[in-house]
Formats: structure tokens, sequence, C-alpha cells
């Protein structure tokens, strides 16, 4: 109820401060009350059971909904099934450019305008891109909803792409490009992306393009890449103090002129390598840095969850077997953990560890090791414990904010997962046993297959397990 209190009185200061012109009371004013909205937020649903409904518009367009009254933020995360690994072979960031460009400007507005525009509105609309898909979210108040989701709409189907700020974006576009290029990091990456699926496969590219294929990219490319956010690949998730019925209509005002359909080139399938490899880039430097991957399993698989568990006993929790054997006792490495990357077309388990030269080697074995060690035999009870108690723990944390609830509402529709999944996923992680999870490891963990890359100056010697 003092939620619900505050979250009135809020929303008639806003309207008060936000009609008003653009001055310096009113910019602090903005940036004030834009942190209580934050604030606000934070508080939703902590202690709350979450309700989803599924909500379809008129037109189709569908959409995952939380709704709650008690703040006046609205947040949503949207995506369209075509990213990075779609581009052109020959304009290679055609998505990470048009992501950049869809917020500098449109319809009526120029850059700086669309910018000031936001800001007197307190609202905020950012676009991203992933091998995968487009994304977009919008985080906006309720009083200022319909002016946020009308600039929302415009981005989608007015951008200006204006040769100006197309240029500006390539070159700042470009020297990101030029410092990310040389860091070793990336090039682990890209050569570890290149090693699992093959020189010219998509998955191998990295969503920023490179400087030899952003310089092709015209606006007339951006103009024609928006046809293909169509209707038909577009998932949607909302949270915050909104109604399904409100909901309805904002989806067919925004995005029922969006194309329907759209035709977008197939990617070709993936086969993980079937014998470990180890590369090594000598890069002159006193560190180096080792990525290690093996192929995973897809979100719906029903093992899902118990990888999850061995991943967290494994190496991605702050107490993992990796961090304690490489790091804690015998200091070999600055970090090391492991995660877990699920792509539409494969997954994989992939790490990393940053290590000095005479012991980059040392560290590798040792993952290895561990690899092999929980294959042979499995978790201890204490470690099962831990592990789920961490997934359980750091999962409530996802549901703190409205923002953070629309992204994760985005992201399980984007594996397809069921709408009762974030309900269930508690009682489907305590069901799982020790002994599945050590039957599943038994299975699924290959060293013998493990890919590596190495990039530093490190000592001459072999990655072995004992």
């Amino acid at each position: 109820m003092q939620l619900l209190s505050l979250s009135l009185i809020l929303n008639l200061i806003l309207q008060l401060f936000y009609g008003r012109k653009n001055n310096l009371r009113g910019k602090i004013m903005r940036l004030f009350f834009s942190l209580i909205i934050t604030l606000l937020s934070s508080f939703s649903f902590a202690h709350a059971e979450l309700k989803i409904q599924e909500v379809v518009s008129t037109h189709g367009v569908r959409a995952w909904l939380v709704e709650d009254h008690t703040t006046p933020v609205i947040a949503m995360n949207f995506s369209f099934e075509i990213g990075a690994a779609q581009d052109p072979e020959d304009k290679k960031g055609l998505a990470a450019l048009a992501s950049q460009m869809l917020t500098e400007g449109a319809g009526k507005f120029s850059s700086h305008d669309f910018a000031q525009k936001l800001q007197e509105i307190a609202s905020f609309i950012s676009f991203d891109v992933t091998l995968s898909h487009f994304q977009g979210s919008l985080k906006t108040t309720q009083v200022n909803a319909k002016e946020a989701f009308q600039l929302l709409k415009i981005t989608l189907t007015e951008p200006l792409f204006s040769s100006h700020e197309f240029t500006k974006v390539v070159n700042a576009h470009a020297t990101s490009l030029a410092n990310s290029e040389k860091k070793p990091s990336t090039i682990a990456l890209f050569q570890l992306r290149k090693q699992i699926f093959g020189t010219t496969h998509p998955y191998a590219r990295l969503t920023e393009g490179s400087l030899e294929t952003i310089k092709k990219i015209t606006p007339n490319d951006l103009k024609n890449f928006m046809k293909n956010l169509s209707r038909n690949t577009l998932k949607i998730g909302v949270c915050g103090n909104i109604t399904a019925q409100e909901l309805k209509q904002i989806l067919d005002e925004i995005l029922s002129s969006l194309p329907k359909e759209s035709s977008l080139p197939q990617i070709p399938p993936v086969q993980f390598p079937q014998q470990e490899k180890v590369t090594t880039i000598k890069l002159a430097q006193p560190q180096s840095i080792g990525f290690f991957a093996q192929q995973a399993i897809p979100f719906k698989d029903p093992n899902n969850l118990k990888l999850a568990i061995a991943n967290e006993a494994l190496g991605h929790g702050s107490v993992s077997r990796l961090m304690n054997e490489v790091r804690e006792k015998r200091g070999y490495a600055y970090h090391v953990g492991t995660n877990i990357n699920q792509e539409p077309l494969i997954s994989l388990l992939i790490g990393s560890v940053g290590s000095q030269n005479t012991r980059i080697m040392k560290s590798l074995s040792l993952i290895k090791e561990e690899w092999k060690r929980i294959r042979d035999h499995g978790l201890t009870k204490e470690e099962f414990e831990d592990a789920k108690s961490h997934i359980l723990g750091a999962y409530t944390l996802n549901f703190m904010s409205s923002p953070q609830i629309a992204e994760l509402l985005l992201l399980y529709q984007e594996f397809e997962a069921p709408i009762t999944y974030m309900q269930n996923r508690e009682q489907l992680l305590n069901a799982i046993t020790l002994t599945q999870v050590n039957q599943f490891a038994k299975d699924f963990f290959t060293p013998e297959k493990l890919q590596i890359v190495i990039v530093g100056n490190p000592e001459e010697g072999e990655i072995h397990a004992q």
C-alpha cells in the first residue's frame, strides 16, 4: 500500500515537471525522478508471485505480460529472429550498425532532438544484436508511456538513417572495432569460433563485423535490413504498470505496420569437432589467456537444469572446482570460469582462464583434469547442494525490477520455453537428484574433445590430464 501511494504521488509530480520547458531546474528534476523511478521498480517482485499473461493483439502480435501496479515503470523487451549470423558475407556488421542507427533520428526528430525528447519524458530506448536475434528495449513511466511508445514506433517504421549520422556511427564503430581486434580476449574468442564452426560458417563471425566489411555498408543497406524485422518472428516481454487491454492496443498501434513475414537466409547446420585441438596465437605480453569449449545441449533439452547444476559446481560459481583448484589452491590463474552459451543451432559450454605465460599450460592441464574428474566421479553431495542453492539464489535476483523481469520474459520466449517455466523452475530444479546429475555428467563431459585457444607467449608444453 505504501508503494502504491508513493507511485501515485510520483506520477502527479512527473506530470507537473515533465510538461515544463527544458531549463536547468527541469533537467535536475528529471534526473532526480529518474533515479526514484529506478528505485521504485527495484521492489516490484522481490517477494511476490509472478503471474504471466499471454496477450494477443487484434493483428496477432503476441507478448508475455506481468502487471505491476505498485510502480510507475513500464519495461518492454523484444526481439526479431534475425541477427549477425544472417548478415551478408561481404557486409558483416550490418545488424550491429542498424542497432546503433535506429536511435540516431526518426520521423520528424533529428538525432539530437530524438535524444532530447527521450530525456524530457525520462524514457530509454535501445537496440542490440546477437548472432541470432535483433533486440530492443524500452523503459518509461506510466504518465509518459504514450509518447515513449510512439517514439519506439517511429524508430522501427521511420528511421532517418541520415548520411551525416551514418558517417559518425560508422567511424565510431570502426574505432571500437580497431581497439577490440587488438584485445587478446577478442583474438582468442574469434579463433575459437573459427576452430569450432569453420572459417566460413556464419557462427564463426563476430557480431560487430570487421573493419573491411563495415566500410561496404550504406544507408540503403540499413533500409533493406529493416524489411526483415517482421511480426512472424517477433517476441515481446512486458512488465510494469499496464493492463492487458492497454498493451493490446499499444501492440497494434506501434507494431501492426511492420511486415507480416520476411524471407531470411537459412544458416547451415553445425558439426562440433570430434577431436581435441589446441591453437596457440603468439602475442608479446607477460600474460596469456586461454579459451576452451565443448558442445553443450539446447535449452529445451530435458537435462538442461542438470547441466546448469554441473556447470555451477565445475566453473560457473564463485566457489567452483576450477576457482578452487586453479586459482585458490595453486595460484595458477588470475581468473577462471565457465558459462553456457545456447544458440539455435548449437550450444556450447565455454570457459576462459587468464594466467602468466609460465603457468597457462599448467592451468589448462588442470582444467582438463577437472573436466575428466567430474565426468568420472561426479559431484559430491555438498557440491550438489551448494550448486542448487547458488542457482536458486541468483535466479531470485532477476526479479528485483520491472526491466529485469521483462528481459527474462523475452529470454524464455527466445528459448521456446512454456509460459509456466518461470513459475515452475524452482520446483523442477529441486526435483533433480545427485544421482541424476552425476549420471548426466558421466555422459556429457568430453575432455578428449575440448577445443582450446591460447593467446600470449606461453612456455612450451602440452596440455594433459592426469
